[in-house]
């Protein structure tokens, strides 16, 4: 008579690593425009075209010099959120540019800039 394996079978360790490699994969895949999409819905083209990394104002070039290194922080995001204030950080050689926008999220599903300012500092 035959005595029946009780241990885990290889099928179970080959899912788990799977899994595993899925995950892994996934993450280092994902970016930071991937997160704030999810987050924020369909339609966010507006807060990702303020964070990337378009062009900057020439006013602003003007007092900051050229620009070393940015900074975007967006509070959480979440998609059921009808307002959000994000603050854009944009590190110069002469100074800091810190620009705060408030969005609001209108009834068709569109983000739209409501108030916006920048604070510049050295």
């Amino acid at each position: 008579m035959k005595v029946k394996d009780t241990g885990i079978p290889t099928w179970v360790y080959l899912l788990l690593g799977l899994v595993a490699f899925v995950i892994y994969y996934g993450s280092k895949q994902l970016t930071g425009e991937d997160m704030m999409r999810f987050a924020l819905g369909k339609q966010s083209e507006v807060v990702l075209s303020a964070m990337g990394r378009g062009p900057v104002s020439p006013r602003i070039l003007r007092r900051t010099g050229k620009i070393l290194h940015r900074k975007f922080k967006a509070g959480k995001p979440g998609p059921k959120q009808d307002s959000l204030t994000f603050y854009l950080t944009l590190q110069g050689e002469k100074a800091t540019a810190t620009v705060r926008a408030r969005m609001q999220r209108l009834p068709s599903g569109t983000w739209k800039i409501t108030k916006s300012d920048t604070v510049y500092s050295n």
